[in-house]
């Protein structure tokens, strides 16, 4: 896990230097991250590992900002679109436990900030 760890900080890197250099950024200030509510890398891991390629000159006094995403669901009986909250959940809307979950797992940078 922590080699799979390790490799997904050095990818979220590497789309910051590309997101960096499309800007014309010089030094990176802020960076936010969004971390799936599923995903099996806990913020203190994520921010250890992240820690560890902070000797790149563009992220070395970034600001790291990490985002727990929800866990979504999907009623396959109605459609409807809802936060999943413990193992057995139902629909608000109708009540179903048939659901597919849609947005549970996954690292992102959402935002990448610079000067």
């Amino acid at each position: 896990m922590i080699l799979s760890a390790r490799y997904a900080v050095m990818r979220l890197v590497a789309l910051i230097e590309e997101e960096a250099a499309r800007n014309g950024y010089e030094r990176i200030t802020n960076i936010v991250i969004t971390l799936g509510a599923q995903e099996s890398i806990s913020t203190h891991q994520l921010t250890s590992i992240f820690d560890e390629f902070r000797n790149n000159s563009l992220i070395k006094n970034s600001r790291l900002i990490i985002k727990k995403r929800s866990t979504l669901a999907r009623c396959r009986y109605c459609g409807n679109i809802f936060e999943v909250l413990y193992v057995k959940n139902r629909c608000p809307m109708c009540g179903s436990t048939y659901m597919e979950f849609i947005s549970d797992r996954g690292i992102s940078v959402e935002s990448v900030e610079g000067e």
